[in-house]
C-alpha cells in the first residue's frame, strides 16, 4: 500500500527540494516530512482506520444500543457508507484533489467553509497547501462522515487506541505517582524542572507518528527524564518557573493546559497540574480538549473523564487514590474542562484567534500562563512557517500574547525557532532527520505583552 502511494507520479508542481526558508510548509517540497505525511503516513491512517472499524463491527453494535436485527442491519449500512466515504478521501489525497466544503449537520461549518473559500487556486489542494491546513482538513472531514450519521455521530474510532495507550503505561504512572510522594519537601524550583520535563517527554506518545502502533514506556520515568537532559535544545524553564511564582495572588492563579494527546502524556498533565495545586502555584487549572477525534491520539473530554474513571477503578491502590482525588479536584473546581471550542480543531494559527474567535482569546487573557502541549499546537504557534532557526519564539507567534506563553514540544516536525547560532549545524551532524523522529524537545517561553492604558 505505501509503495503504491509513493511511486504514484506527482503533479508538476511537486518539487524535489526541501521547504524553502520563509515559505509555508508544504507537500509541494518532496524532501519534506509534509510530502511524506500527505504520501504515505496519512493514506496508510485512513486505511488503518477502515480496516478497524470493519473488524470492530459487533463492538460498535453493542456500544450504540441494543442489537435488534434492525439496529445491526442500519449499523452496517452506516459502517459501509463511511468506509466509501472514506475511500473516496483517500482517493482524492491521493489524487490531489481540491478540498471540499462541507454540507451535514457539524457544528463547526461555518469556520472550516470561510476558511476554505478564502483559500485560492494555487492553494485549495491536499498537496499544494500549507501542511498545516491540509493535514487538519483531513482530520476533520473523516470525522464529517460519522456524525452525519444517526447511528454512529458520536462514535470516537480512536478511543480504543487511547484506551490501550493509558492501560499500558500503568507501571510508569505508578513509578510517578511514588515519586511524586517525595517531592513534597523537595526545592519547588528543582521539582518543577523535572515536572516540566517529564511532561515535555510525555509528548513522546504520539499515535499519529506510528500510525496507531502501542508506544511502550521502559524504565524509570524519572531516571529516563534525567538522562534526556541533554536533548531539550532549547530549555526556558526557568522563566517559566519564575512567571508561576511571581502571579499576582489577588486574584485567582488560572493555568491552562491546551492538552494534546491521551493516554501517558494527559496523566503528566494531571501530575504537573497537581503540584501546581499542591504548591499552590495555581487556584484552578483548566484543561482544553479536543471537541472531536484527533490525530488518532489527541484526548477529548471523553478521555479525560474516561481516565480518571479508569483509575478509580483499578486494583492499585495509589492509582485509585489519585483517581478520587483528580474526580474530587473537578468537583472543586481546582481542575475544570474547558467548554468544547472548535477552534483547537479548526485550521487557523494562533496569532489569529483573536480576529477569528475574539471570546476565546480574551478568556485566555484572564489566565496567567497557557502551556501549549506537543507538536502541533507549535505548528499553529510558529505557523507551520520555515524560520530562520535563530528566529525568536516571541517573534515566531506573530503577536500572539494573550498571557505567559510556555510550549513543551517534542520534535516531530520540520520547523523549529530559538536556536542558538549553529546549534542547527550539530544537530544536523548528528543526524539528517533530527527535526522528525521526536528524540529531541523543547521548553519554550514568551512573556505577556503588558500595554499601557
Amino acid at each position: 500500500m505505501a509503495n503504491e502511494v509513493l511511486y504514484k507520479p506527482d503533479p508538476f508542481y511537486i518539487m524535489d527540494i526541501k521547504t524553502p526558508r520563509h515559505h509555508f510548509l508544504s507537500a509541494r517540497y518532496k524532501q519534506s516530512f509534509a510530502y511524506k505525511t500527505m504520501k504515505i503516513r496519512l493514506p496508510n491512517i485512513l486505511q488503518n482506520i477502515i480496516e478497524d472499524t470493519t473488524k470492530n463491527f459487533e463492538n460498535i453494535s453493542s456500544e450504540f444500543g441494543e442489537v435488534g436485527i434492525q439496529r445491526f442491519v442500519a449499523i452496517w449500512k452506516d459502517i459501509r457508507d463511511i468506509v466509501d466515504k472514506i475511500l473516496d478521501l483517500k482517493y482524492e489525497l491521493e489524487n490531489d484533489h481540491v478540498m471540499k466544503t462541507f454540507e451535514g449537520i457539524e457544528g463547526d461549518k461555518w469556520l472550516w467553509n470561510n476558511f476554505l473559500n478564502d483559500l485560492n487556486n494555487d492553494s485549495n489542494t491536499f498537496l499544494k497547501a500549507c501542511w498545516l491546513y491540509s493535514e487538519c482538513y483531513i482530520y476533520r472531514r473523516l470525522y464529517y462522515f460519522f456524525e452525519n450519521h444517526i447511528m454512529l455521530k458520536t462514535y470516537d474510532y480512536f478511543a480504543q487506541n487511547k484506551q490501550n495507550a493509558f492501560i499500558i503505561s500503568v507501571e510508569p504512572m505508578l513509578q510517578i505517582l511514588h515519586g511524586l510522594e517525595s517531592m513534597k519537601t523537595d526545592i519547588v524550583d528543582d521539582n518543577l524542572k523535572i515536572l516540566l520535563k517529564l511532561n515535555l517527554w510525555g509528548n513522546r506518545c504520539d499515535l499519529s507518528i506510528s500510525s496507531g502502533k502501542e508506544v511502550r514506556l521502559s524504565g524509570n520515568p524519572f531516571e529516563h527524564v534525567k538522562s534526556l537532559d541533554e536533548k531539550v535544545i532549547i530549555d526556558e524553564s526557568s522563566q517559566v518557573i519564575e512567571s508561576l511564582k511571581s502571579a499576582n495572588r489577588r486574584n485567582a492563579v488560572v493555568i491552562e493546559f491546551i492538552c494534546d494527546n491521551a493516554g501517558y502524556e494527559l496523566f503528566t498533565d494531571f501530575i504537573l497540574a497537581d503540584y501546581l495545586i499542591e504548591r499552590k502555584l495555581a487556584d484552578k487549572v483548566r484543561f482544553n480538549l479536543k471537541a472531536i477525534p484527533w490525530f488518532i491520539s489527541d484526548a477529548t473530554i471523553n478521555d479525560f473523564r474516561w481516565s480518571l474513571q479508569y483509575m478509580k477503578g483499578h486494583e492499585s491502590p495509589v492509582l485509585r487514590e489519585y483517581g478520587k482525588k483528580w474526580q474530587n479536584f473537578v468537583v472543586e473546581n481546582k481542575f475544570e474542562v474547558a467548554n468544547i471550542n472548535y477552534f483547537w480543531t479548526s485550521p487557523y494559527e494562533y496569532y489569529r484567534m483573536s480576529e477569528i474567535d475574539p471570546d476565546l482569546y480574551k478568556r485566555l487573557s484572564t489566565s496567567h500562563l497557557i502551556i501549549f502541549k506537543g507538536d502541533l499546537n507549535y505548528r499553529k504557534l510558529i505557523s507551520d512557517f520555515s524560520w530562520d532557526f535563530t528566529e525568536s519564539f516571541e517573534t515566531c507567534i506573530r503577536g500572539f500574547r494573550p498571557t505567559n506563553i510556555c510550549s513543551l514540544r517534542t520534535v516531530k516536525a520540520d520547523l523549529i525557532c530559538g536556536l542558538l547560532e549553529g546549534q542547527s549545524d550539530i544537530l544536523e551532524k548528528e543526524s539528517k532527520d533530527w527535526m522528525i523522529t521526536g528524540e529531541y524537545g523543547t521548553i519554550q517561553f514568551a512573556s505577556k505583552v503588558i500595554r499601557n492604558s
